[in-house]
């Protein structure tokens, strides 16, 4: 099957969860796609699009509405690793700042006071924790994307020390974070066969135009969805065609 058929079916099952409520259970998922070149280990993959299309499956951890929950990565699993386990539950001991605590951390950093620098910095670990469980079994370690994401931190947070231009230190942070780890995932996306990756990748690139929307409060161009993404224009614009326009973009200046 090649992809443009692929991506049809994907969109036809979509269609169909409208028909039942916007609800489809594994079962009914698994006899549509009993066809297609799907193997059982990337099923996750057609529910994560199922999700970016609003149609529940029950028993589905839907990543996009839980990530960023407190406590929702820093409790951790039972499949972490030792070192994990250790990681998180050093987080749980961190200090929680209040909002308005967070907001006099920013006004420090922004007068250019290098000592909110480790401050920021750890007030905001447990967000980048929150954030990489969002991909995991994505074909990247969760120990990879914390790290990244920690080290993605520390480089905006000082990028940040006296920036006057940036309005909105949180968002900046936030955006810095998942545009690196969806990065890191387009990258080192494990699928190999050639179908399952295409939807892996549809899903990076739904994902994507869903957090910029709602940071700009409009839909994102393809330039800046090539940025978020670190995917070059062409690829996007291939993958747009692929699904029909489902990915959306906006227009630019």
């Amino acid at each position: 099957m090649d992809q443009r058929e692929f991506m049809r079916q994907m969109q036809e099952l979509a269609e169909f969860g409208r028909t039942r409520d916007s609800v489809l259970t594994k079962e009914e998922i698994a006899d549509y796609c009993s066809d297609l070149e799907i193997r059982e280990e990337h099923m996750e993959l057609v529910y994560a699009y199922l999700a970016e299309q609003h149609i529940h499956v029950p028993g589905y951890k839907d990543a996009v509405q839980t990530a960023g929950k407190p406590g929702e990565e820093e409790n951790g699993t039972p499949e972490d690793s030792r070192y994990l386990q250790i990681y998180k539950k050093e987080l749980r001991t961190l200090p929680h700042p209040s909002p308005e605590e967070t907001e006099e951390l920013f006004l420090r950093l922004r007068r250019g006071d290098d000592t909110a620098v480790p401050e920021v910095v750890e007030a905001h670990l447990s967000r980048v924790a929150s954030l990489a469980g969002r991909y995991r079994g994505r074909g990247v370690s969760l120990e990879d994307l914390i790290q990244e994401g920690n080290l993605e931190l520390i480089t905006c947070v000082n990028m940040l020390l006296g920036n006057t231009e940036v309005l909105d230190y949180k968002k900046a942070i936030d955006h810095a974070v998942r545009s690196r780890m969806i990065e890191l995932v387009d990258e080192e996306l494990s699928i190999t066969d050639q179908v399952s990756t295409v939807l892996a990748k549809v899903n990076l690139l739904l994902e994507a135009t869903h957090i910029l929307a709602e940071e700009y409060g409009r839909i994102a161009t393809i330039e800046e969805l090539s940025e978020f993404t670190h995917m070059d224009c062409e690829e996007i614009r291939m993958y747009v065609e692929l699904t029909q326009n489902n990915i959306e973009l906006g227009k630019g200046d």
